[in-house]
Protein backbone atom coordinates (compact mmCIF):
# COMPACT_ATOMS: atom_id res chain seq x y z
CA UNK A 1 0.00 0.00 0.00
CA UNK A 2 2.92 2.61 0.68
CA UNK A 3 3.90 2.25 -2.87
CA UNK A 4 0.39 3.52 -4.02
CA UNK A 5 1.04 6.37 -2.05
CA UNK A 6 5.02 7.54 -3.28
CA UNK A 7 3.21 6.40 -6.84
CA UNK A 8 0.92 8.87 -6.34
CA UNK A 9 3.17 12.20 -5.24
CA UNK A 10 5.24 10.91 -8.23
CA UNK A 11 2.62 10.64 -10.88
CA UNK A 12 1.28 14.10 -9.85
CA UNK A 13 4.31 15.93 -10.13
CA UNK A 14 4.82 14.56 -13.76
CA UNK A 15 1.48 15.71 -14.77
CA UNK A 16 1.66 19.23 -13.20
CA UNK A 17 5.19 19.32 -14.89
CA UNK A 18 3.64 18.21 -18.28
CA UNK A 19 0.15 20.68 -17.96
CA UNK A 20 2.53 23.52 -17.29
CA UNK A 21 5.06 22.85 -20.02
CA UNK A 22 2.04 22.50 -22.31
CA UNK A 23 0.55 26.07 -21.34
CA UNK A 24 3.86 27.74 -21.85
CA UNK A 25 4.11 26.00 -25.39
CA UNK A 26 0.79 27.18 -26.17
CA UNK A 27 1.30 30.37 -24.98
CA UNK A 28 3.57 31.09 -28.15
CA UNK A 29 1.07 30.19 -31.07
CA UNK A 30 -0.96 32.97 -32.22
CA UNK A 31 -2.92 35.16 -29.74
CA UNK A 32 -6.68 35.63 -30.21
CA UNK A 33 -7.68 38.71 -32.41
CA UNK A 34 -9.89 40.11 -30.16
CA UNK A 35 -6.91 40.46 -27.26
CA UNK A 36 -3.96 41.03 -29.35
CA UNK A 37 -3.95 44.51 -28.88
CA UNK A 38 -3.71 44.34 -24.85
CA UNK A 39 0.09 44.22 -25.48
CA UNK A 40 2.27 44.88 -27.96
CA UNK A 41 5.11 42.88 -29.25
CA UNK A 42 7.82 44.13 -26.50
CA UNK A 43 4.90 43.54 -23.42
CA UNK A 44 4.02 39.99 -25.18
CA UNK A 45 7.67 38.71 -25.02
CA UNK A 46 8.25 40.47 -21.22
CA UNK A 47 5.00 38.20 -20.40
CA UNK A 48 6.32 35.34 -21.61
CA UNK A 49 9.53 35.82 -19.99
CA UNK A 50 7.57 36.67 -16.51
CA UNK A 51 5.56 33.61 -17.10
CA UNK A 52 8.24 31.29 -17.99
CA UNK A 53 10.08 32.60 -14.25
CA UNK A 54 7.40 31.72 -12.90
CA UNK A 55 7.21 28.31 -14.16
CA UNK A 56 10.86 27.79 -13.48
CA UNK A 57 10.37 29.05 -9.53
CA UNK A 58 7.19 26.62 -9.31
CA UNK A 59 9.00 23.71 -10.80
CA UNK A 60 11.53 24.21 -8.45
CA UNK A 61 9.07 24.53 -5.53
CA UNK A 62 7.29 21.43 -6.42
CA UNK A 63 10.17 19.57 -7.22
CA UNK A 64 11.42 20.60 -3.50
CA UNK A 65 8.34 19.68 -1.83
CA UNK A 66 8.07 16.35 -3.99
CA UNK A 67 11.32 15.34 -2.56
CA UNK A 68 10.80 16.11 1.11
CA UNK A 69 7.60 14.02 1.39
CA UNK A 70 9.28 11.09 -0.27
CA UNK A 71 12.78 11.09 1.76
CA UNK A 72 10.17 11.59 5.07
CA UNK A 73 8.02 9.00 3.83
CA UNK A 74 10.82 6.74 2.46
CA UNK A 75 13.29 6.87 5.13
CA UNK A 76 10.79 6.68 8.24
CA UNK A 77 10.92 10.12 9.31
CA UNK A 78 7.46 10.34 10.21
CA UNK A 79 7.93 7.68 12.22
CA UNK A 80 10.53 9.56 14.43
CA UNK A 81 8.22 12.07 14.71
CA UNK A 82 5.81 10.15 15.50
CA UNK A 83 8.07 8.29 18.40
CA UNK A 84 9.47 11.95 19.67
CA UNK A 85 6.06 13.87 20.06
CA UNK A 86 4.81 10.63 22.02
CA UNK A 87 8.07 11.42 24.09
CA UNK A 88 7.51 14.62 25.31
CA UNK A 89 3.28 14.31 25.70
CA UNK A 90 0.65 11.34 26.64
CA UNK A 91 -2.05 13.12 25.48
CA UNK A 92 -2.91 12.00 21.90
CA UNK A 93 -3.99 15.43 20.62
CA UNK A 94 -1.20 17.47 21.78
CA UNK A 95 0.80 14.44 20.10
CA UNK A 96 -1.06 15.58 16.84
CA UNK A 97 -0.29 19.04 17.22
CA UNK A 98 3.71 18.68 17.86
CA UNK A 99 3.83 16.26 15.07
CA UNK A 100 1.90 18.41 12.43
CA UNK A 101 3.77 22.37 13.88
CA UNK A 102 7.38 20.49 13.20
CA UNK A 103 5.97 19.27 9.48
CA UNK A 104 4.27 22.21 8.99
CA UNK A 105 7.65 24.35 10.44
CA UNK A 106 9.88 22.54 7.68
CA UNK A 107 7.29 23.31 4.94
CA UNK A 108 7.38 26.88 5.93
CA UNK A 109 11.26 27.01 5.96
CA UNK A 110 11.65 25.46 2.68
CA UNK A 111 8.75 27.80 0.63
CA UNK A 112 10.37 31.41 2.62
CA UNK A 113 13.42 31.73 0.30
CA UNK A 114 11.09 30.97 -2.72
CA UNK A 115 8.44 33.04 -1.46
CA UNK A 116 11.33 35.74 -0.97
CA UNK A 117 12.80 35.02 -4.53
CA UNK A 118 8.93 35.54 -6.17
CA UNK A 119 8.88 38.65 -4.51
CA UNK A 120 11.91 40.42 -4.51
CA UNK A 121 13.27 39.27 -7.87
CA UNK A 122 10.67 38.25 -9.99
CA UNK A 123 7.60 39.93 -8.95
CA UNK A 124 10.03 43.17 -8.50
CA UNK A 125 11.89 42.20 -11.83
CA UNK A 126 8.52 43.36 -13.89
CA UNK A 127 7.14 46.22 -11.52
CA UNK A 128 4.76 44.90 -9.51
CA UNK A 129 5.88 44.30 -6.23
CA UNK A 130 5.71 46.63 -3.91
CA UNK A 131 6.01 44.79 -0.94
CA UNK A 132 8.62 45.98 1.44
CA UNK A 133 10.78 43.76 4.24
CA UNK A 134 9.23 44.79 6.89
CA UNK A 135 5.64 43.45 5.02
CA UNK A 136 6.82 40.65 3.88
CA UNK A 137 8.45 39.01 6.98
CA UNK A 138 5.68 40.49 9.50
CA UNK A 139 3.04 38.71 6.75
CA UNK A 140 4.93 35.41 7.24
CA UNK A 141 4.80 35.56 11.14
CA UNK A 142 1.46 36.23 10.82
CA UNK A 143 0.08 33.84 8.94
CA UNK A 144 2.39 30.90 10.55
CA UNK A 145 0.75 32.02 13.23
CA UNK A 146 -2.82 32.14 12.37
CA UNK A 147 -2.49 28.71 10.47
CA UNK A 148 -1.40 27.20 13.69
CA UNK A 149 -4.04 28.24 16.02
CA UNK A 150 -6.68 27.50 13.23
CA UNK A 151 -5.70 24.69 12.00
CA UNK A 152 -4.72 23.64 15.50
CA UNK A 153 -8.14 24.41 16.58
CA UNK A 154 -9.48 22.64 13.76
CA UNK A 155 -7.43 19.72 13.61
CA UNK A 156 -7.88 18.93 17.65
CA UNK A 157 -11.89 19.04 17.11
CA UNK A 158 -11.65 16.31 14.29
CA UNK A 159 -9.18 14.29 16.53
CA UNK A 160 -11.89 14.96 19.80
CA UNK A 161 -14.18 13.43 17.50
CA UNK A 162 -12.17 10.55 16.69
CA UNK A 163 -11.36 9.82 19.92
CA UNK A 164 -15.01 10.08 20.56
CA UNK A 165 -16.47 8.00 18.21
CA UNK A 166 -13.04 5.56 17.54
CA UNK A 167 -15.44 2.53 17.21
CA UNK A 168 -18.37 3.93 15.46
CA UNK A 169 -16.83 4.99 12.08
CA UNK A 170 -20.69 6.64 10.27
CA UNK A 171 -20.61 8.87 13.57
CA UNK A 172 -17.46 9.91 13.19
CA UNK A 173 -17.41 10.91 9.71
CA UNK A 174 -20.92 12.67 9.91
CA UNK A 175 -20.30 14.91 13.07
CA UNK A 176 -16.73 15.54 11.17
CA UNK A 177 -18.88 17.06 8.30
CA UNK A 178 -20.81 18.54 10.52
CA UNK A 179 -18.25 20.35 12.41
CA UNK A 180 -15.70 20.97 8.78
CA UNK A 181 -19.26 22.49 7.72
CA UNK A 182 -19.71 25.11 10.71
CA UNK A 183 -16.07 26.12 10.52
CA UNK A 184 -16.42 26.69 6.43
CA UNK A 185 -18.87 29.18 7.13
CA UNK A 186 -17.57 30.63 9.87
CA UNK A 187 -14.86 31.30 7.46
CA UNK A 188 -16.47 32.69 5.13
CA UNK A 189 -19.08 34.88 7.57
CA UNK A 190 -15.06 36.33 8.89
CA UNK A 191 -12.87 36.55 6.19
CA UNK A 192 -13.33 40.43 5.40
CA UNK A 193 -14.25 40.66 9.11
CA UNK A 194 -11.11 38.91 10.38
CA UNK A 195 -8.76 37.38 8.19
CA UNK A 196 -8.43 40.28 5.61
CA UNK A 197 -7.99 43.17 8.00
CA UNK A 198 -5.32 41.22 9.94
CA UNK A 199 -3.19 41.71 6.51
CA UNK A 200 -4.47 44.57 4.88
CA UNK A 201 -5.93 48.11 6.20
CA UNK A 202 -8.84 48.82 4.98
CA UNK A 203 -10.65 52.69 4.63
CA UNK A 204 -14.60 53.59 4.12
CA UNK A 205 -14.72 55.06 0.65
CA UNK A 206 -14.74 58.77 0.46
CA UNK A 207 -18.25 60.02 -0.09
CA UNK A 208 -18.73 61.38 -3.45
CA UNK A 209 -19.82 60.18 -7.70
CA UNK A 210 -18.65 56.69 -6.76
CA UNK A 211 -19.65 55.77 -3.82
CA UNK A 212 -23.09 57.28 -4.96
CA UNK A 213 -23.24 55.18 -8.05
CA UNK A 214 -22.15 52.10 -6.50
CA UNK A 215 -24.78 52.84 -3.86
CA UNK A 216 -27.53 53.48 -6.32
CA UNK A 217 -26.47 50.16 -8.29
CA UNK A 218 -27.18 48.31 -5.62
CA UNK A 219 -30.45 49.68 -5.11
CA UNK A 220 -31.13 49.41 -8.12
CA UNK A 221 -30.91 45.44 -8.19
CA UNK A 222 -32.26 44.89 -4.51
CA UNK A 223 -29.14 44.93 -2.19
CA UNK A 224 -27.91 46.70 0.48
CA UNK A 225 -24.54 48.08 0.37
CA UNK A 226 -23.49 48.22 4.09
CA UNK A 227 -19.78 49.20 3.74
CA UNK A 228 -17.25 49.89 0.40
CA UNK A 229 -14.45 49.59 1.88
CA UNK A 230 -10.81 50.49 0.12
CA UNK A 231 -7.95 48.09 0.62
CA UNK A 232 -4.40 48.77 0.88
CA UNK A 233 -3.15 46.24 -1.73
CA UNK A 234 -0.86 49.04 -2.99
CA UNK A 235 2.01 48.35 -0.73
CA UNK A 236 2.30 44.88 -1.75
CA UNK A 237 1.09 44.55 -5.07
CA UNK A 238 0.41 46.75 -8.39
CA UNK A 239 -2.25 44.04 -9.45
CA UNK A 240 -5.75 45.28 -9.52
CA UNK A 241 -9.20 43.14 -7.64
CA UNK A 242 -12.46 43.45 -5.97
CA UNK A 243 -14.83 41.53 -4.28
CA UNK A 244 -17.99 41.64 -2.26
CA UNK A 245 -18.92 39.33 0.93
CA UNK A 246 -21.82 38.46 2.81
CA UNK A 247 -24.75 36.98 2.20
CA UNK A 248 -28.70 37.26 1.61
CA UNK A 249 -28.83 41.01 0.52
CA UNK A 250 -26.60 42.89 2.40
CA UNK A 251 -23.33 43.24 1.07
CA UNK A 252 -19.44 45.20 1.57
CA UNK A 253 -17.86 46.40 -1.29
CA UNK A 254 -13.82 45.81 -1.47
CA UNK A 255 -11.84 47.89 -3.88
CA UNK A 256 -8.13 47.26 -4.38
CA UNK A 257 -6.43 51.11 -4.11
CA UNK A 258 -4.96 50.00 -7.34
CA UNK A 259 -8.27 49.10 -9.06
CA UNK A 260 -9.55 53.04 -8.17
CA UNK A 261 -6.36 54.16 -9.71
CA UNK A 262 -6.72 52.21 -13.30
CA UNK A 263 -9.92 51.72 -13.97
CA UNK A 264 -12.83 54.52 -14.58
CA UNK A 265 -15.97 54.87 -12.15
CA UNK A 266 -18.03 53.40 -14.95
CA UNK A 267 -15.81 50.90 -15.30
CA UNK A 268 -15.73 50.37 -11.47
CA UNK A 269 -19.26 50.05 -11.97
CA UNK A 270 -19.51 47.20 -14.36
CA UNK A 271 -17.05 44.93 -12.15
CA UNK A 272 -19.10 45.26 -9.32
CA UNK A 273 -22.45 44.89 -11.48
CA UNK A 274 -20.98 41.56 -12.56
CA UNK A 275 -20.50 40.67 -8.56
CA UNK A 276 -24.08 41.36 -8.13
CA UNK A 277 -24.56 39.23 -10.66
CA UNK A 278 -23.34 36.52 -8.38
CA UNK A 279 -25.21 37.93 -5.70
CA UNK A 280 -28.23 37.88 -7.74
CA UNK A 281 -28.07 34.06 -9.48
CA UNK A 282 -27.08 33.01 -5.53
CA UNK A 283 -23.61 31.60 -6.98
CA UNK A 284 -22.07 32.32 -3.44
CA UNK A 285 -24.44 29.91 -1.87
CA UNK A 286 -24.75 27.69 -4.15
CA UNK A 287 -20.99 27.14 -4.08
CA UNK A 288 -20.73 27.06 -0.59
CA UNK A 289 -23.05 24.20 -0.82
CA UNK A 290 -20.67 22.42 -3.16
CA UNK A 291 -17.73 22.87 -0.86
CA UNK A 292 -20.36 21.51 2.55
CA UNK A 293 -20.77 18.77 0.00
CA UNK A 294 -16.77 18.46 -1.24
CA UNK A 295 -16.38 18.35 2.91
CA UNK A 296 -18.44 15.00 3.37
CA UNK A 297 -15.95 13.47 0.85
CA UNK A 298 -12.87 14.33 2.67
CA UNK A 299 -14.97 13.33 6.33
CA UNK A 300 -15.34 10.00 4.35
CA UNK A 301 -11.42 9.48 2.95
CA UNK A 302 -10.42 10.65 6.31
CA UNK A 303 -12.55 7.99 8.28
CA UNK A 304 -11.34 5.36 5.23
CA UNK A 305 -7.30 6.56 5.99
CA UNK A 306 -8.12 6.01 9.70
CA UNK A 307 -9.41 2.12 9.62
CA UNK A 308 -5.82 0.57 8.19
CA UNK A 309 -3.12 0.51 10.90
CA UNK A 310 -0.97 -1.22 8.16
CA UNK A 311 -1.03 2.01 6.24
CA UNK A 312 1.14 3.65 9.38
CA UNK A 313 3.66 1.05 10.10
CA UNK A 314 4.75 0.67 6.77
CA UNK A 315 5.98 3.91 6.91
CA UNK A 316 7.21 2.89 10.18
CA UNK A 317 5.03 4.27 12.83
CA UNK A 318 3.69 2.22 15.68
CA UNK A 319 0.19 2.41 14.35
CA UNK A 320 -2.51 4.22 13.94
CA UNK A 321 -1.46 8.10 13.92
CA UNK A 322 -4.03 11.10 13.79
CA UNK A 323 -1.37 13.57 12.33
CA UNK A 324 0.05 11.03 10.10
CA UNK A 325 -3.33 10.40 8.76
CA UNK A 326 -3.87 14.18 7.81
CA UNK A 327 -0.81 13.71 5.62
CA UNK A 328 -1.74 10.46 3.82
CA UNK A 329 -5.09 12.56 3.32
CA UNK A 330 -3.00 15.58 1.75
CA UNK A 331 -1.45 13.10 -0.65
CA UNK A 332 -4.70 11.06 -1.51
CA UNK A 333 -6.91 14.63 -2.06
CA UNK A 334 -4.52 16.12 -4.80
CA UNK A 335 -5.50 14.20 -7.51
CA UNK A 336 -9.63 13.56 -6.24
CA UNK A 337 -9.03 17.28 -6.24
CA UNK A 338 -8.31 17.21 -10.00
CA UNK A 339 -11.23 15.36 -10.84
CA UNK A 340 -13.37 17.51 -9.15
CA UNK A 341 -12.26 20.35 -10.33
CA UNK A 342 -12.67 19.45 -13.86
CA UNK A 343 -16.56 19.82 -13.01
CA UNK A 344 -16.57 22.52 -11.17
CA UNK A 345 -14.44 24.56 -12.80
CA UNK A 346 -16.68 23.98 -15.62
CA UNK A 347 -19.67 24.79 -13.61
CA UNK A 348 -17.66 27.96 -12.34
CA UNK A 349 -17.02 29.42 -15.92
CA UNK A 350 -20.29 28.96 -16.90
CA UNK A 351 -21.74 31.37 -13.83
CA UNK A 352 -19.28 33.64 -15.02
CA UNK A 353 -20.39 33.85 -18.27
CA UNK A 354 -23.89 34.34 -16.91
CA UNK A 355 -22.25 37.28 -14.33
CA UNK A 356 -20.82 38.94 -17.38
CA UNK A 357 -24.15 38.79 -19.26
CA UNK A 358 -25.87 40.58 -16.07
CA UNK A 359 -23.16 43.07 -16.22
CA UNK A 360 -23.59 43.64 -19.94
CA UNK A 361 -27.45 44.25 -18.81
CA UNK A 362 -27.60 46.72 -16.29
CA UNK A 363 -23.89 48.16 -16.80
CA UNK A 364 -22.33 48.97 -20.13
CA UNK A 365 -20.92 46.71 -22.16
CA UNK A 366 -18.16 48.34 -23.44
CA UNK A 367 -16.79 49.21 -20.18
CA UNK A 368 -16.87 45.93 -19.03
CA UNK A 369 -14.96 44.99 -21.69
CA UNK A 370 -12.59 47.89 -20.89
CA UNK A 371 -12.05 46.90 -17.44
CA UNK A 372 -11.41 42.97 -18.50
CA UNK A 373 -8.91 44.40 -21.16
CA UNK A 374 -7.11 46.28 -18.28
CA UNK A 375 -7.35 43.67 -15.27
CA UNK A 376 -5.82 41.47 -17.60
CA UNK A 377 -3.21 43.70 -19.13
CA UNK A 378 -2.01 45.08 -15.57
CA UNK A 379 -2.47 41.32 -13.72
CA UNK A 380 -0.07 40.31 -16.70
CA UNK A 381 -3.17 37.78 -17.71
CA UNK A 382 -1.86 34.84 -19.98
CA UNK A 383 -4.24 35.39 -23.15
CA UNK A 384 -3.62 32.22 -24.91
CA UNK A 385 -3.99 29.03 -22.03
CA UNK A 386 -4.47 25.66 -23.43
CA UNK A 387 -7.56 24.31 -23.40
CA UNK A 388 -6.60 21.48 -20.75
CA UNK A 389 -5.15 23.91 -18.52
CA UNK A 390 -8.09 26.01 -18.75
CA UNK A 391 -10.32 22.78 -18.23
CA UNK A 392 -8.46 21.64 -14.90
CA UNK A 393 -7.29 24.86 -12.94
CA UNK A 394 -9.47 27.40 -14.59
CA UNK A 395 -12.49 28.76 -12.18
CA UNK A 396 -13.13 31.80 -15.07
CA UNK A 397 -13.25 31.69 -19.01
CA UNK A 398 -10.37 33.27 -20.42
CA UNK A 399 -9.94 36.85 -21.74
CA UNK A 400 -10.59 36.31 -24.95
CA UNK A 401 -13.78 34.06 -24.65
CA UNK A 402 -15.87 36.75 -22.24
CA UNK A 403 -14.55 39.45 -24.45
CA UNK A 404 -16.23 37.59 -27.43
CA UNK A 405 -19.36 36.18 -25.13
CA UNK A 406 -20.22 40.15 -23.98
CA UNK A 407 -19.64 41.45 -28.04
CA UNK A 408 -22.19 38.47 -29.03
CA UNK A 409 -25.67 39.04 -29.39
CA UNK A 410 -26.70 35.90 -28.60
CA UNK A 411 -27.34 34.75 -24.80
CA UNK A 412 -23.77 33.70 -23.07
Amino acid sequence: MHIVFIGIIGFMYIFELIVNLLNVSYAKMDVPKNVAHIYDEKEYLRWMSYHQEHLRLGIVRKTISTVLIISLLVFGIFGNLEAWAKGISDFAITQTLLFLVVFLALETVISIPLDFYSTFYIEEKYGFNKTTFKTFWTDKIKSFLLSAVLFGALIAGLQGLYIAFIDQLWLFILFSWLFLSIILVLMFILNTKVFVKAFNKLTPLEDGELKDKIDQLASHLGFEVQKISVMDASKRSSKLNAFFSGLGKTRDVVLYDTLLEKLSDEQVLAVLAHELGHATNKDTTKMLIHNIITFGLFAVLIGFILQYPELYTQFGLSGIFFGFALVLFTILIEPISILIGLVTNKWSRKIEYRADRFAKQHANKDDMIGALEILAKENFANLNPHPFYVAIYYNHPTISQRIDALKSEEDL
